[in-house]
């Protein structure tokens, strides 16, 4: 997916504007959750998320959701990541 596809889906869906987060490589997080839902869009990387179920790899044009109150932690590879988050209610 594009940046402009991905921003014309969270407009679709009522999305604030969406936030960029950069990453440095090996960058990891507890398991959490947010009062908030989120999607995502890596740009540049790859990114992890981590769930009960296990680990899933997003790369580059990959979007994820993760619906408000999943517990999940957050992790990077072994370079640069960049990501484009909108969050929903």
């Amino acid at each position: 997916m594009t940046e402009d596809d991905f921003r014309k889906l969270l407009t679709g869906q009522g999305c604030d504007e969406p936030s960029e987060y950069s990453y440095l490589s090996g960058h990891s997080t507890e398991m959490h959750t947010h009062e908030f839902g989120a999607q995502l869009l890596v740009l540049e990387g790859d990114f992890i998320l981590e769930q009960r179920d296990g680990r899933h790899v997003f790369k580059a044009g990959e979007t994820c959701q993760v619906p408000s109150g999943t517990l999940h932690a957050e992790h990077t590879g072994e370079v640069f990541t960049r990501t484009l988050v909108g969050r929903t209610q």
